[in-house]
């Protein structure tokens, strides 16, 4: 990946935190850089702050809500318009929707399963046709080391598929560490099935990062805790630091072909006994497949085919 002047990305999520510090170095680096994100006055203000450091970056966005299938279509078949190869997909937005009920996507799924798992599933699978004409290519979903049960004294998953929607309990913090306990099982298992496409799939955990964080908090105080107080622990990653973790897994030469990795810190890391469970990812992935109404769509184009 060394000759990157013609190489594009697309980052979800890469209007604010960890995801634009990223896109700022990536179009630093000559990619074409595709914003998909939910804001777009949040995305034009980050153009303009990357070009206004860099004039001649190649930067845009195009409208993304991954709480919505119809929207994540839309992105697809709006990136698709535009005639570009895709060589990186970084799988960056989501994150953690607190509260003690549950909230629901556009489609009925709760809401950080939703947004962080199956949006991302499903977008993928609507751009990997482009990203297997564009190989070599690479596809980044961020997870978390959340996901493993005792990690820095959090509950890990707890995955239960009669649970997905709150039926039994709902806790937004075990609600998150199962979503990434799901992206862990799609980064293997779209691993797996992308063997000698020249794609390959890789999860990246960028660490407890308190700025990302603290933009959205609303209270003076969380955002005086985490912009001030929580950078300084010792365990504490800037926005600098997870961005560089991000960068290296999409662009490094030691990643060149290498997939089914947990990368932290630029470095490969083992993740939960559960994340390696083959029949537990490719459950999930069936079922996702179906619930993002992809089992449809095969059944038209081939009947399409047919015809």
């Amino acid at each position: 990946m060394s000759d990157t002047s013609a190489r594009v990305v697309m980052i979800t999520g890469g209007n604010s935190g960890i995801g634009f510090a990223t896109a700022r170095k990536l179009a630093a680096k000559g990619f074409h850089v595709i914003m998909a994100s939910r804001n777009q006055q949040t995305s034009a203000q980050a153009i303009a702050r990357i070009r206004a450091d860099q004039p001649d970056a190649r930067v845009e966005s195009i409208p993304l809500d991954l709480a919505s299938f119809a929207s994540i279509r839309q992105c697809a078949a709006a990136f698709q318009a535009k005639g570009y190869p895709l060589h990186v997909l970084i799988n960056n937005a989501g994150g953690a929707f607190k509260g003690k009920q549950a909230s629901f996507t556009a489609d009925g799924f709760e809401m950080t399963f939703g947004t962080n798992h199956q949006g991302h599933f499903l977008l993928t699978h609507l751009l990997l046709d482009n990203l297997k004409r564009s190989a070599p290519a690479r596809v980044i979903t961020v997870s978390s080391q959340r996901h493993i049960p005792g990690y820095s004294g959090g509950p890990g998953a707890k995955f239960d598929y009669a649970n997905l929607k709150g039926e039994k309990f709902y806790n937004a913090s075990v609600f998150y560490c199962n979503s990434k306990l799901a992206n862990m099982w799609f980064a293997y298992e779209l691993q797996r099935r992308l063997a000698g496409t020249g794609v390959t799939s890789n999860a990246v955990c960028p660490g407890f990062v308190p700025e990302a964080i603290g933009d959205r908090r609303t209270s003076l105080f969380d955002r005086w805790l985490y912009r001030q107080f929580l950078p300084r622990l010792p365990f504490a990653r800037s926005l600098d630091q997870a961005s560089s973790s991000y960068l290296l897994a999409a662009t490094d030469a030691r990643w060149e072909g290498v997939g089914g990795k947990f990368i932290v810190d630029g470095k490969e890391r083992r993740s939960s006994e559960d994340s390696y469970d083959e029949a537990q990812a490719r459950r999930l992935w069936e079922m996702s497949w179906t619930w993002c109404g992809l089992d449809k769509l095969a059944a038209s184009d081939q009947a399409a085919q047919n015809a």
